[in-house]
This record gives structure tokens, C-alpha cells and sequence, in this order.
């Protein structure tokens, strides 16, 4: 048995893979690859990794990622403990083989932004970027795996290249050169990276027209007290330079609700920017304080049943939105990735819907619909022909 309990985001899930694969000489293994981006992350890697000791006594079992590195006494129980930095020594030169439809390519770790709320930079304190070269031949292994879709991934990918005086855009025109190449995702990009250039650039891919944006609040004094960047006239900028030039957009972002300062007038300026925007998608937070980071001296002013409320007005906003945004595709045509052919058959466009497929289709490959139906909760399609290349 070679099990891993993968928790956290894209970048720990790519690391997850390679370090199954480095530790290959065990033969009862389960790894369980922990994330403290929040409180309740973190609760939740040492809930899987106590389950994992009860469930698999005989197995050896291996505790890694960044919950490890804060706090590596509560790990204390496994067999052997690898944090981020250890586990990137480790898998340095690997490639995973993971059992997903799309490929995480990791570009970069790192991330030097000071964000008060955030402990990222506190875990994955140095900037390492991959080469461009070792890049192309990742690429080229992944579709040697059969992959039609990679999403590039890292702890802010638009510092890859700080480190060897390149940038983020710099690798995507190299990116852009290689013969056949599948479609590509960017994970998550912070809005200070976003500008004509990265536009310019993305235009030249088969770019899957999907933003993900850690906005994190649209006012600016919480932004301010974040130490974010930016200010809520920038976001709107940013918003706009996306959105008159692709089309379909789907527009994810970020959101933290209940950050020490965020009273009623500055959370409605959130509510507002999102409502007036073409979001698509939200993943919204309610604060978590974090040992180590500058916001946690504030404390965690804002009542939780507050904070909660917060959250489901966004959740009611973003719902509507996203049926919205969902119903103006209907009758046009997509290319789809199939995630499982099971009785349903799924697919993800490249803006981000997942749609009910009317035939059967073998995993990853990439098929042409036509989006026929639209519900509050689903959306479906109809298949139109077999391996379409492009997005």
C-alpha cells in the first residue's frame, strides 16, 4: 500500500506527488502532506494525520509540508518528518505522476511579500525559480503522460524569476515556443503582477481565459492594514484590463472577511466592488490570526457569527453571478477536460465551468461541447467531436 493524503493548495499537491514517488522503496507508505495557510487547515492536517496512525498501524508513515515546519512537535508520531524546505531537497529533480485530469507544473516557490495576515512567507521564505529549459521538459513529459491541460502553480508565480533576472512573462513567451503545446492554466496570481505585458503575453498561449485574484478586501483601508499593494481604484483597474480582453472571462477571487479593522461601511465597499464586478467565483475566508504573522498582535476582533454572516452575503452574491455568467454561455462552444467517466461524464472549460457531458468520455481528454442547459446548480452539454487541440 502507497497512500498520500494530499491537503492545502495546487503547489503542496505537485510537492505531495513528488515526494510518492522520491520515497518509492517503501512498500507500506502513506504520506500525509500538511497545510497551515489557515487555522483550520491546519487543524485539519493533524486530524488526517492522527486518523493515519490509527488506520494503518503497520504502515510507515511519512509527515510532511508546511504545518510540519511551524509546529513539527505535533508530527512527533511519524516514522519520519519532512518539511517544505527538507521535501524540496528531496524532490528537486522529480516528476510526479499525478492521478488527476490536469497537470500542476510547479514554477516557483517562495514569496517575499510581507501581507500582514499571512504565513506563507514565514514557511516558503526563499524564491527558487525553475529553470525555463527544465520548465519545456516538464511540459514535454506531461503530455508524453497523455496530459492536455497544465496548470502552472507555485507560491506566487508572479515572482518566478526574481532569482535568475527573469520574469513571469519572460517564461511564458519560452512557453509559448514549444511544438503542440497543451492548454495552460495560471493558478492563482496576485493583481500587483497582472498588467499589458502579462496580457500581451497570455494572448500568445492556448491560455484558458480563467483568472483566480488573491483580491482579498476592495477597501482601502483594510487593504492598507493588509500592507497589500494596492488600493480598491487599482483593483478596478486591474478587473477591467482583464475583462476587455478575453472573452467569457471567468474571474475568481480571493476574498477575507472579518480582518481586525473591517467594520460594517468597510466590508459593504468589499460587497460593492464584488457586485459591481464580473466575478465569477469566490473562495471567501473568515479571518484566521496566525503565531508569527504581524496581524496577529491585533487580535481577532470581530465576532465569528459576524464574520460568518459576512461570508454567506458573498456566498448568496457569488451564486447569483455565477448562474448569471453560466446562462450567457448558452448554445456556445467549448473545449472541455474530462475529469471522470463515470455514469455522469464531467468536463472542465477553460473558464471554469463544470459541465455534465451526454456521452461517455475517457478521462483527461479533451473534448468539444456545446453548453445546452444552465441550472442554479449545474450545467450541461452535449458533445460535439473528439481531440480538439486548442482552448
Amino acid at each position: 500500500m502507497r497512500k498520500l493524503i494530499n491537503l492545502g493548495c495546487k503547489l503542496n499537491q505537485y510537492e505531495g506527488y513528488c515526494l510518492l514517488e522520491e520515497l518509492s522503496d517503501f512498500e507500506n507508505l502513506v504520506i500525509v502532506n500538511t497545510c497551515c495557510v489557515t487555522r483550520k487547515a491546519e487543524i485539519k492536517s493533524q486530524k488526517k494525520f492522527r486518523q493515519a496512525l490509527r488506520k494503518f498501524p503497520d504502515a510507515t508513515i511519512v509527515a510532511s509540508g508546511c504545518a510540519c515546519r511551524i509546529h513539527p512537535e505535533k508530527y512527533a508520531q511519524a516514522q519520519r518528518i519532512i518539511d517544505n524546505v527538507a521535501r524540496n531537497a528531496i524532490i528537486n529533480n522529480t516528476r510526479p505522476k499525478p492521478n488527476k485530469a490536469r497537470y500542476f507544473l510547479k514554477i516557483q516557490d517562495g514569496c517575499d511579500m510581507k501581507c500582514t495576515y499571512c504565513i506563507v512567507s514565514k514557511v516558503r521564505t526563499q524564491i527558487e525559480s525553475k529553470k525555463p529549459h527544465d520548465i519545456e521538459e516538464e511540459i514535454n513529459w506531461a503530455r508524453s503522460l497523455g496530459y492536455r491541460e497544465l496548470v502552472l502553480v507555485g507560491a506566487n508565480i508572479g515572482l518566478y524569476g526574481r532569482d535568475m533576472n527573469l520574469s513571469l512573462e519572460d517564461l511564458l513567451s519560452e512557453i509559448a515556443k514549444v511544438p503542440d503545446l497543451p492548454r495552460i492554466r495560471l493558478s492563482s496570481i496576485e493583481p500587483l503582477f497582472i498588467n499589458d505585458r502579462l496580457i500581451h503575453v497570455l494572448k500568445r498561449l492556448p491560455f484558458c481565459h480563467h483568472f483566480h485574484i488573491p483580491v482579498q478586501s476592495a477597501d482601502s483601508t483594510v487593504l492598507s492594514k493588509m500592507n497589500r499593494g494596492y488600493d480598491a481604484r487599482y483593483l478596478t483597474k486591474t478587473i477591467d484590463l482583464i475583462h476587455d480582453n478575453f472573452d467569457d472571462v471567468a474571474i475568481g477571487a480571493d476574498i477575507i472577511v472579518g480582518f481586525p479593522g473591517e467594520g460594517d461601511s468597510e466590508f459593504l465597499n468589499t460587497y460593492r466592488f464584488v457586485a459591481q464586478n464580473p466575478f465569477t467565483h469566490l473562495h471567501v475566508f473568515p479571518y484566521s490570526p496566525r503565531p508569527g504573522t504581524e496581524a496577529f498582535a491585533q487580535g481577532d476582533p470581530i465576532p465569528a457569527q459576524k464574520k460568518n454572516n459576512r461570508l454567506w452575503q458573498l456566498k448568496k452574491l457569488i451564486d447569483g453571478k455565477n448562474y448569471e455568467f453560466r446562462k450567457a454561455l448558452l448554445n456556445k462552444t467549448f473545449n472541455v477536460i474530462v475529469e471522470h467517466d463515470d455514469i455522469t461524464c464531467l468536463g472542465l472549460t477553460g473558464n471554469y465551468i463544470r459541465t455534465e457531458i451526454d456521452q461517455p468520455c475517457p478521462s483527461n481528454e479533451l473534448v468539444e461541447v456545446v453548453i445546452r442547459d444552465v441550472g442554479p446548480d449545474h450545467t450541461r452539454a452535449s458533445l460535439m467531436k473528439r481531440e480538439t487541440t486548442r482552448v
